[in-house]
Formats: C-alpha cells, structure tokens, sequence
C-alpha cells in the first residue's frame, strides 16, 4: 500500500514541477487598522499643522499580496476615522507616497487630496485615482513603506486611522 502511494506522488510531481500559475487579480484590498498619527501642538487656534505617519508592509505581513511582481496598480486609497474619531473634517489634505527602503528608486506619489470647502461632514476620506499608479517597482521589494503627510486643524492628542489601499495586479506561482 505505502509503495503505490509514494509512486503515485513521484508520478503527480513529476507531471506538475516545473509548472506556473498566473492570475490576474483586479481588487486586492490591504487595510492597516489603527494607524496612529501623532497629536500636534497648536501654536493657536486657527493654526494649520501636518504630521507624516507611516506603515510598512513586509513579506512576512501580506506574504500573498506580496505575490504580485508586474502591474501593481493602486487605484483608491480610503482612510476612515477610528477610534474616538467620529469625523475627519479637521484634514484640509493629504499626500501620500509608497517607497521601499531597500530600493534607490525614491517615494512615488500615489495620492493628493483637498478637501473642498463645500464637502459634507464625513468620517471617510476615499479617493479613487483616475489614472492608477504603478509601484511594481517598490512593491517587489521585501519591505513596502506607505506614508501619509496630513495638514489642517490636527488634534492636539494622538489619534488614529484605519487605511485601506485597493490594488490589481499578476500573480504568478511556480511550483
């Protein structure tokens, strides 16, 4: 019996090493929950202040995601208030870049927001990018880095954020 087995195994592993798998996946969503951004002491009431905040995200973190090596595209990125936050209306903007610190390649921007004047109270900031942007590049790399740089009326006391990146890309397994 354990010798049909075990010739049943070196015969699948013949017929399938050396094969690949290729996918194309077209929504991938990353979220980092928790995100602390760091309290900014006002100078006085009405003084606008930024404060750059940032996560990584490792081979270890999202080993799968990670998996996507050509057309890494991220095409909305949502940054919805958490903790005792109820609103983001305090943010008049935000930039945010993806890098990889191993990579001489430097940030690449991956969204600019500004807050309209006339927008409605909300707890979410959500940007869908017309043009999505390419970070195949930095996103290979066994560390990604995603930074924020916030302005407006910021807290003075930390405060959190939960960030969500939706991306598309291949994926390609060899075995």
């Amino acid at each position: 019996m354990k010798l049909r087995l075990l010739s049943a195994v070196s015969v699948l592993a013949a017929l399938f090493s050396g094969c690949s798998f290729e996918a194309d996946l077209s929504d991938v969503q990353i979220t980092q929950r928790g995100l602390i951004v760091p309290g900014v002491p006002q100078t006085t009431p009405t003084s606008l202040s930024s404060t750059p905040t940032f996560f990584s995200l490792s081979s270890s973190d999202v080993a799968w995601a990670k998996g996507m090596k050509t057309d890494v595209l991220i095409h909305r990125v949502q940054i919805a208030a958490s903790g005792s936050l109820s609103t983001l209306d305090f943010i008049d903007c935000v930039h945010v870049t993806v890098a990889a610190p191993s990579s001489s390649e430097g940030a690449i921007p991956i969204m600019d927001y500004e807050r309209n004047e006339e927008a409605p109270s909300s707890s979410v900031i959500d940007v869908n990018i017309p043009a999505p942007v390419d970070i195949a590049t930095v996103w290979s790399a066994d560390e990604t880095v995603i930074e924020l740089q916030l302005a407006g009326q910021l807290p003075q006391q930390d405060w959190t954020v939960d960030v969500t990146l939706n991306l598309s890309g291949k994926i390609t397994y060899k075995f």
